[in-house]
């Protein structure tokens, strides 16, 4: 028995799920689909018509499209997001039955792209240089990850998401570099949101060139005492620039 259930869904379209599985020469007795522990469609050979729809709020089957196999749903909505089963029974004399589930999100996709703020008023009193990068809203809140010089930072110092109109979650993440400066040059800084694999999406990317070079190294400021009990994992960074690199404790954030 295998299940194929995406794992997520544009909000308002449509979507199949299937449900493959050998009976080893046995008959179907029937087929039954589970939003969570509620039944909303059935599948059963020796009854006329042999499919069943029973009414849950807010999702819709197309019996056209559904059989012994698939089922689609049609028009869906976020209140949707559940986890959904398929269960399988053989006929008589075994009734062997089985049952497998996956989680499904109905997302609302963000619309534009994601932006770099960088606050570098602090670097001439030897304060961190600061960038945030603001997905757009969607739901569930974007996956952020952060670039500089076109490296992949894994993780950043915070992140918070806020509440949008339309019941949207808009989420923010902060980087904080120290010591930036030298005779390296430019430092460029970018963020990348996704959302499953429905959206991808890049910032312009954002060139930073201190006003009072001074030789050092970029670092990555770690998160506070409080930011460190919200986090599972704890890795170390290196950023290389112009030859001259330090380690410095980084913690991961979670991701979605």
């Amino acid at each position: 028995m295998r299940l194929h259930v995406p794992i997520a869904v544009r909000v308002g379209h449509s979507v199949t799920l299937c449900c493959e599985y050998d009976l080893e020469g046995a008959a179907l007795y029937s087929v039954k689909w589970y939003r969570d522990e509620d039944e909303f469609y059935r599948y059963v050979p020796k009854e006329e018509p042999p499919t069943r729809v029973f009414p849950i709020l807010g999702l819709q089957v197309d019996v056209s499209m559904s059989d012994a196999h698939n089922v689609t749903l049609i028009s869906v909505l976020r209140d949707i997001t559940r986890t959904y089963q398929c269960e399988v029974s053989a006929d008589a004399p075994s009734f062997h039955t089985q049952i497998m589930g996956a989680p499904m999100t109905v997302v609302v996709v963000p619309v534009g792209v994601p932006i770099v703020i960088v606050d570098k008023a602090g670097l001439e009193h030897g304060r961190p240089l600061i960038a945030d990068c603001h997905a757009p809203p969607s739901f569930p809140a974007s996956n952020i990850t952060l670039y500089v010089n076109d490296e992949r930072v894994p993780g950043y110092t915070s992140e918070w998401i806020t509440p949008w109109e339309d019941n949207l979650e808009k989420r923010s993440a902060r980087l904080e570099l120290s010591g930036v400066g030298g005779s390296w040059g430019a430092l460029r800084l970018r963020c990348e949101a996704t959302l499953f694999r429905v959206y991808k999406a890049n910032s312009l990317e954002v060139e930073v060139r201190p006003d009072t070079p001074q030789p050092a190294s970029v670092l990555l400021m770690g998160p506070s005492n409080a930011d460190r009990k919200n986090t599972a994992a704890s890795i170390h960074l290196l950023v290389l620039l112009v030859g001259s690199y330090r380690i410095l404790p980084f913690q991961q954030n979670l991701k979605s």
